[in-house]
């Protein structure tokens, strides 16, 4: 196989890993083993080159914590592992072959992961709206925007926030971009993801692509960047007011009636409650709600309301895996952040936004365990290793 070849199988693996999610989130194992065989293509050099990357060291200690707290506790599940371990492994595709992505490889996989993901929120929107699945070509009475098919892509429309935070980015910097996609793609696209978003009723999703804003001028104006986070920091706090006093608003999902706020503190209280417990490794990675109701009866907190995880990606990682797989979280998730805020390269002026928008999400859901979303995430941090062209 020749050397183009080869790169063309990372863009075809990119295209199911990621384009295709954002329609239906099953093709994403078709991905991954496109990158498996890719895989055998990379050279050894090239994979020792990437592990000589803190981020890839540290990335590894996490899959290894996680790994071993189902071990130790004989409980949990591995079912997640795939969507690390992959993206684990294909860091070595994208340092050996991502340079050698041509520009008419880098259009479509742009503009078909714009153009379906606005596709996905137009069928959701019809879904809310007239209660039917124009794709299913079935009556739909549920009150959130799932998207197309099978919820992928709106999975409380978390995928569709980071999209839109990149897409506005570019937008924004157009000039840098506008070899690799239209102007007018971009303002289409963005229009539709945002009814969409509105129209999936997430507050976090929400509030999570408001967080990015300011970092799309981290790099070119620090002022506004500066000024944005000072913004944001105020709607944070206010937002924490309303939430914690149960403030009725009356308007949107700020009601009285909403039990969400209340259920989601339980789950924290249950989480830090693990920790305690289990300091070390924690519970197991996914045990979090075969241990929740026991742990909230024992403890007398309320609401009772367990889910299978604790809607914070940190207090589960605390719950889970324990100080240890709390610290190999941080290292490589801050360590991933430093990188960003610390460097630059002219891709990074749009996937600081997206990663900006993940991060504010793990601070009310668990996103590490939603398919479409560690698509985009794990693309974005294969990014990271694509060299210059020689």
């Amino acid at each position: 196989m020749t050397e183009t070849k080869k790169a063309n199988l990372l863009a075809w693996a990119i295209f199911f890993y990621l384009t295709m999610t954002i329609f239906y989130k099953a093709f994403s194992t078709i991905g991954m083993l496109l990158f498996v065989v890719l895989a055998f293509y990379v050279s050894k050099d090239s994979y020792k080159e990437v592990f000589k990357n803190k981020l890839q060291i540290f990335f590894s200690a996490f899959i290894f914590i996680l790994i071993l707290s189902v071990l130790v506790n004989g409980a949990g599940s591995y079912s997640k592992i795939k969507y690390y371990f992959i993206p684990l492994i294909f860091t070595g595709g994208f340092y050996q072959y991502g340079h050698m992505l041509s520009e008419k490889w880098i259009k479509r996989l742009i503009f078909w992961t714009l153009t379906l993901s606005a596709f996905s929120s137009f069928v959701g929107v019809i879904q809310v709206l007239f209660h039917y699945n124009i794709v299913k070509f079935t009556v739909d009475t549920y009150g959130r925007n799932q998207g197309a098919l099978m919820g992928g892509a709106m999975y409380y429309s978390y995928p569709i926030a980071m999209i839109s935070a990149m897409t506005l980015a570019a937008l924004v910097h157009r000039s840098k971009f506008k070899r690799y996609v239209d102007t007018k793609v971009l303002i289409i696209t963005l229009i539709i993801n945002l009814i969409g978003l509105y129209y999936s009723y997430t507050r976090g999703a929400i509030l999570s692509f408001i967080a990015c804003l300011p970092f799309i001028f981290y790099y070119t104006n620090k002022k506004i960047f500066s000024a944005g986070l000072i913004l944001g920091a105020i709607l944070a706090g206010a937002v924490g007011y309303v939430v914690i006093n149960q403030v009725d608003l009356g308007i949107y999902r700020f009601k009285k009636n909403n039990n969400s706020d209340s259920y989601r503190i339980a789950l924290f209280k249950t989480a830090l409650r693990m920790y305690e417990d289990k300091p070390v490794l924690g519970y197991g990675l996914r045990n979090y709600e075969a241990v929740c109701p026991d742990i909230q009866n024992e403890n007398d907190i309320k609401p009772r309301f367990c889910k299978e995880h604790s809607h914070n990606q940190f207090l589960d990682a605390m719950a889970m895996t324990g100080s240890m797989g709390t610290i190999a979280y941080v290292l490589f998730f801050g360590g991933w952040l430093l990188t960003y805020l610390l460097s630059f390269r002219e891709s990074f002026l749009i996937t600081l936004p997206g990663f900006a928008t993940y991060l504010s999400i793990t601070m009310t859901d668990a996103p590490l365990y939603i398919g479409p979303v560690t698509s985009i995430l794990f693309v974005m941090y294969g990014m990271l290793f694509i060299r210059k062209k020689a």
